[in-house]
């Protein structure tokens, strides 16, 4: 009776590891979002708001930085990847509903970005 309960406990546990893993949540990027953007150096290069406007999965964006410029384009967002295109080019990732991670590049600096939506 104990190899058969040893043996029908493995067997769940072994299929239980078989199971899909879970989609990705679908995070909603619409609104206001403060962002900050690191260079290489560790210095803060640029920081300012942008403003999505469209659906959780595409739309267009506009940034406002630091120094009263804006930029727009559009983004696009796959699982929790986000792509900006336009005036600004930044990959990202949905690290939350509330909180964004990415890179960027430019040609005269490199780093790192962290965005964090406003209620």
């Amino acid at each position: 009776m104990k190899v058969l309960t040893s043996l029908w406990l493995v067997t769940i546990l072994t299929l239980s590891g078989c199971a899909a893993a879970p989609e990705p949540a679908v995070f909603d990027v619409t609104g206001i979002w403060e962002y900050s953007l690191t260079a290489s150096d560790g210095n803060t290069y640029d920081a300012g708001s942008i403003v999505f406007d469209g659906s959780p999965e595409s739309g267009t964006y506009l940034l406002l930085n630091i120094y009263n410029i804006e930029y727009s384009g559009t983004y696009t967002v796959s699982g929790i990847r986000l792509q900006l295109a336009g005036d600004e080019n930044w990959q990202g990732t949905l690290l939350s509903s509330d909180r964004l991670e990415g890179t960027f590049e430019y040609s005269d600096a490199s780093g790192a970005w962290t965005a964090v939506k406003l209620p």
